[in-house]
């Protein structure tokens, strides 16, 4: 990955009656944000109609050179119950309400790039802020704050030799000692990078950390077990050199590093997900370079059948993978950059069977591409999700594009695409209900590109999309899926000292209409079984004796469709198992 410059080029369009000029970002070759001027059709509207409303935008003038990439986080921080939006503009961390107002700003060291990643690290109820500064021509930090007053926690922010910490930190217990890790990026050099294991006194878990890399790490750390072993692995790659997965001990995973000439990786960041359901996780992504694409690895670098997909042109989108029928099997989501120029719609939007194949209305073909961050989510209250994602385009006026399209192939939704000042290029949006009216908001940010013409601006959009605002409503929210970033889907990571159980369990009827049973071969003793969505919020808990039951059954009819994970304890083991309630 390049030092991210800017780079205004103007190219000469011809414009017929029916379309009008525009502007379309890129990234090169060499990392340069690259400006050209394009039709614009007069059928992309400023809006189509619909109830959705514009709550406010929030701006300031932004560094000229930096720009932020993948969006905002949304994330209660004072414990209040309602949501705040994080975002980062040049050196400066806001706290913002859902109306506009400031609850804090904080100067750092270094601009930021990447929206922050937000964990309860110490477990004491309140939730932190972890996140990363730094560029190229910039000193660097790691700050971790706490999140109702935005001070720094004691011996933070950590700073490695002033470098560039780059992308977003991950969170995750890696080592299993019962208390959550950060794993983050430091970038030395363009031939010289580090990946830190940190405990919350900002010390290497191990003294196997950080691992040295011999090119610029790429994207955020994806954090699961990969393998099977019981056990958490890192997954990184470098900008030029490969694709890496570590254990706890940063121990190199058989097959690993996967290096292919070809293939370059930058911003992308995998998603790790069984979509065989053979215990061991996949890991999906996409990739630029001379072959450019998207790619499904199995835990041993070999690719998974039917893979990669070969792409036209470069693509830096980050994949979305959910489960949209909620039957156990997967689907795949990712972006390209296409844009024609002339105003000709090309294949933008892939949605992407486990083994490569098309889903039913998918590709989307528009003009205008993406290379940003696909939400999926319900945003019309109609029990069909829509992909909600970035534009490369501006209008000459210098608006820019959100977009949201229904699954179901009916095209756009009505009230979109919204309409911002600046480029949502690189960018994504996160749902919630961020002025507790219970109602949807749908946050993002965008940015002005003026290269020296003026002063340059970045902007948090905040539009009430006027339905019923449900946690069940999102499948998978802003960049990576969640606040924690580590990259994990459809079962739960190993988190507080987790070990694997060898005892037979078994939920049925899996999936179900609201009975499920537990059953356990040959358990005689008492263990405590706890159910929680994908959320993590607790549905029940109870205590259950298999020496004097022979299994555990629930009505759980009332539930709301999905997937939940049924941890079975015994103290010192436990299993868990994923039940789909449909």
């Amino acid at each position: 990955m390049k030092n991210v410059l800017l780079l205004a080029l103007l190219a000469t369009v011809t414009v017929g009656t029916s379309q009008q000029l525009g502007r379309k970002a890129s990234l090169n070759e060499l990392g340069q944000i690259v400006v050209t001027e394009v039709a614009i059709p007069e059928t992309l509207p400023a809006r189509q109609g619909g109830a959705v409303t514009e709550l406010f935008s929030f701006g300031r003038p932004a560094n000229p050179i930096i720009k932020n990439s993948r969006g905002v986080t949304l994330a209660d921080i004072d414990g209040d119950g309602i949501e705040e939006i994080l975002y980062g503009i040049d050196t400066k961390l806001y706290a913002l309400e859902g109306n506009g107002d400031i609850l804090w700003e904080k100067d750092v060291l270094g601009p930021v790039l990447l929206p922050p990643s937000v964990a309860d690290l110490d477990d004491d109820g309140t939730p932190e802020i972890i996140v990363n500064t730094g560029y190229p021509t910039t000193v660097g930090r790691i700050y971790v704050v706490e999140g109702a007053s935005g001070n720094d926690l004691p011996g933070w922010p950590l700073n490695f030799n002033d470098n560039w910490m780059i992308n977003a930190p991950a969170i995750a217990d890696v080592d299993l000692d019962g208390t959550l890790d950060i794993i983050t990026c430091e970038r030395a050099g363009s031939a010289e990078g580090y990946v830190h294991a940190l405990n919350i006194d900002g010390t290497e878990i191990n003294a196997n950390w950080p691992v040295l890399l011999d090119a610029t790490p790429a994207f955020t750390p994806s954090i699961g077990d990969i393998d099977n072993d019981g056990g958490n692995d890192v997954v990184i790659a470098t900008s030029s050199t490969g694709m890496y997965a570590y254990d706890a001990n940063g121990t190199l995973l058989t097959g690993f590093p996967l290096v292919d000439p070809n293939v370059k990786y930058s911003y992308q960041s995998p998603i790790l997900v069984d979509l065989d359901d053979d215990s061991t996780l996949e890991i999906v992504g996409t990739n630029h370079g001379d072959a450019p694409g998207f790619y499904v690895l199995n835990h041993d670098a070999t690719y998974y059948p039917g893979w990669p997909v070969a792409t036209a042109g470069w693509t830096y989108s980050a994949p979305t993978v959910v489960d949209l029928e909620e039957d156990g099997s997967y689907e795949l989501f990712m972006a390209d950059r296409n844009t024609s120029g002339d105003g000709s719609p090309l294949p933008t939007i892939y949605g992407l069977t486990p083994d490569g194949n098309d889903l039913s209305n998918f590709p989307i073909s528009k003009y205008g591409g993406n290379e940003g961050v696909l939400t999926i989510a319900d945003i019309t209250n109609d029990g069909v999700m829509e992909v909600i994602f970035s534009s490369t385009l501006t209008d000459m006026d210098g608006n820019g594009y959100l977009h949201a399209y229904s699954v179901d192939g009916s095209g756009e939704v009505p009230g979109f695409p919204l309409r911002s000042r600046g480029f949502t290029f690189l960018n994504g949006a996160v749902v919630g209900d961020v002025d507790d009216d219970g109602m949807m908001d749908i946050t993002f940010n965008s940015y002005t590109q003026t290269f020296g013409a003026g002063i340059d601006s970045t902007f948090v959009n905040v539009y009430d999309l006027n339905v019923p605002y449900s946690p069940d409503a999102v499948l998978s929210n802003g960049y990576k899926g969640n606040n924690r970033r580590y990259g994990l889907v459809g079962e739960e990571l190993f988190d507080v000292n987790e070990v694997v159980w060898n005892a037979e369990f078994a939920l049925s009827p899996n999936p179900s209409e609201g009975r499920l049973a537990l059953q356990c071969n040959a358990c005689t003793e008492t263990v405590s079984v706890q159910m929680v969505n994908v959320e993590g919020r607790l549905i029940f808990s109870e205590e259950v004796a298999f020496q004097s039951n022979p299994g555990f059954e629930k009505n759980l009819s009332e539930l709301s469709s999905g997937i939940y994970f049924v941890t079975v304890s015994n103290g010192t083991q436990s299993k868990t198992l994923k039940w789909i309630k449909r």
